[in-house]
């Protein structure tokens, strides 16, 4: 893997911490690691006017996989 696969991409924003929850898991189900940033912090962050929305973020290597794995859950 080159270097700059190894850089987080976003693949998608969510408007809810389970929405992004749920998609990170169906990703790493499917072998790809993901991240939420700010996930670990949970509803207490974003009840006191910090974050709006939760990214979904990849390595740049599996961004095309990631998408496909998303699309198929949102298309079934």
């Amino acid at each position: 893997m080159r270097g700059d696969d190894r850089r987080l991409v976003t693949i998608r924003t969510f408007t809810t911490a389970l929405e992004a929850s749920l998609a990170r898991g169906a990703l790493e189900a499917a072998g790809i690691g993901a991240l939420v940033p700010g996930e670990e912090l949970g509803t207490f962050r974003r009840n006191r006017g910090g974050i709006l929305e939760m990214d979904l973020q990849v390595f740049e290597a599996d961004r095309e996989r990631a998408l496909a794995v998303l699309e198929e859950l949102e298309h079934g």
